[in-house]
């Protein structure tokens, strides 16, 4: 996910200039996978490309980079077990280096300004290093959470550090405090539903509803859209209680409905309910690759 890094990248580029590394491929076993990304400055680095010693060479490479007259630079990092390589895990990464000078900041801004609008970015090859290729950049995709009681509220908490576009609706208009959910777009009625699902961004969707009548009006007010997620919480009773409100022609357009939503780890509270959704929206988005 690089939406919230583009835009620390504009940020950092206003005290000076920073190396851009992107793990381009890799092969067998490695700690991250083609399209991770990091930032590093002369004195600080955010994000990662996976940690440890093969981080430390990145780091060191970009560093001199920055000490240098030029903007790329190409990174491999062997993690075979032998003798200088930087780990034992098996595989390989190849990495590019590009540094972005506090000239170009008004490019970053418009990076992150049309990846925070939602819009698909085309970035050159130029622009991300050595020995890359362009590549288009998705914006993070959106969670809808249906439903702002605890479970709501828990699954808010975890997930903003997960790189999703957080939207809050609740049909009763409740549990919608924007102290505690300031990362989160919050709105409440059937056509804040409408509005969340019309999006460029793959979206995935979360129905944790306090009561079935309004799992049902969530249902028949989404229905038709476009979904790389979609579940919904409550006992399998419930569950074929609120499809059996719903028409033929409504149940066809919601495709692969996943209820009870989540991993079964014996969830109970709502954080523990929280994790277990969220390990099963980090494997779907997983699966669909970056």
């Amino acid at each position: 996910m690089s939406e919230r890094l583009f835009g620390r990248l504009a940020a950092r580029l206003r005290a000076g200039p920073q190396v851009l590394a992107s793990v381009l491929h890799t092969r067998g076993a490695t700690p991250r996978k083609a399209g991770a990304r990091m930032l590093i400055g002369a004195a600080d680095s955010e994000f990662s490309i996976g940690g440890g010693l093969a981080e430390a060479r990145v780091l060191t490479a970009a560093r001199e980079l920055l000490a240098s007259d030029q903007t790329h630079a190409s990174v491999r990092i062997d993690l075979s077990g032998g003798a200088d390589s930087a780990g034992v895990c098996g595989g390989q990464m190849q990495l590019a280096l590009r540094q972005w000078r506090q000239a170009e900041l008004s490019r970053a801004a418009q990076i992150a300004s049309d990846l925070a609008a939602g819009r698909s970015v085309q970035l050159q090859a130029d622009e991300l290093g050595a020995a890359a290729s362009a590549e288009c950049i998705a914006p993070d995709p959106r969670l809808l959470i249906v439903g702002g009681g605890h479970c709501g509220l828990a699954l808010y908490q975890l997930a903003r550090y997960l790189d999703f576009d957080i939207w809050i609706v609740d049909p009763h208009g409740e549990g919608l405090d924007r102290e505690r959910c300031a990362d989160a777009q919050l709105r409440s009625g059937d056509l804040a539903l409408s509005e969340a699902v019309r999006s460029d961004r793959a979206l995935y969707a979360v129905l944790l509803n306090r009561d079935f009548h309004s799992d049902v009006r969530t249902l028949r007010a989404i229905a038709g859209a476009r979904f790389a997620y979609l579940g919904m919480m409550g006992s399998r009773r419930r569950i074929a209680t609120v499809l059996a409100e719903l028409t033929p022609g409504q149940s066809g357009q919601l495709g692969a409905l996943r209820a009870p939503v989540g991993i079964e780890i014996g969830a109970q509270s709502p954080h523990e309910i929280a994790v277990s959704i969220l390990a099963e929206l980090i494997r779907v988005r997983a699966a669909a690759g970056p």
